[in-house]
């Protein structure tokens, strides 16, 4: 069962997802917050799978407040729920290292599909959103990383941990450490989440 907190100053809008969202069996709301304030105290008092959370709320809004979750290594992933598409929110939201970003626009099927797959380990960002994502140099990517680290860097995607990773491809846990070094140091990224991310946009240049 995932266990949700959702955040959301707008009370007809979160009264609102808390009904759909409870209709899937796999998923309770076990919490609701109307601003980041709130949600940061709920989600430290009943430690939620994950808080879905609006940007820009009163009091706090939801980026301090995922900023002083994920600098506490609290163990609630963020899933970002706005209506807003500009970029600086967007790459600020990838800093923190939240694992999700969806429009407020979106179908509830991608919702649900965000919800899940961050659950699984995974990283969601709304589709529309991807191009607003930093350019990286696909060539030198794809040259720099070897074959082995791609095929690591594809397992971090799909939320695998590395014991995880090195049970499935016949290695030592060390190993695998070792191999994320080294892809974090390449993509220049300093977390998973910021390397799945890089995975989920450039796909098709490192399935070549």
């Amino acid at each position: 069962m995932i266990r949700l907190l959702v955040a959301d100053d707008h009370a007809l809008i979160r009264k609102g997802l808390v009904q759909l969202i409870e209709m899937e069996n796999d998923i309770k709301v076990i919490s609701q917050a109307s601003n980041g304030e709130e949600a940061y105290k709920l989600a430290k008092k009943f430690m939620p799978d994950l808080i879905l959370m609006d940007v820009n709320m009163p009091v706090m809004n939801g980026i301090k407040a995922a900023k002083m979750l994920k600098e506490e290594k609290h163990p609630s992933k963020v899933l970002f729920l706005t209506i807003y598409n500009d970029r600086e929110y967007l790459l600020e939201a990838l800093k923190l290292g939240v694992e999700g970003y969806i429009l407020k626009d979106a179908e509830y099927d991608d919702l649900i599909k965000a919800i899940r797959t961050i659950y699984n380990g995974g990283v969601y960002i709304h589709p529309s959103l991807m191009e607003e994502i930093d350019n990286i140099n696909h060539e030198n990517l794809k040259k720099d990383l070897t074959p082995r680290e791609i095929e690591i860097l594809k397992l971090i995607s799909k939320g695998y941990s590395n014991k995880e990773i090195a049970q499935k491809l016949f290695l030592s846990e060390k190993t695998v450490k070792n191999h994320v070094y080294n892809i974090f140091k390449k993509l220049d990224v300093k977390d998973r989440t910021q390397a799945a991310i890089y995975m989920l946009k450039n796909e098709t240049i490192l399935q070549n």
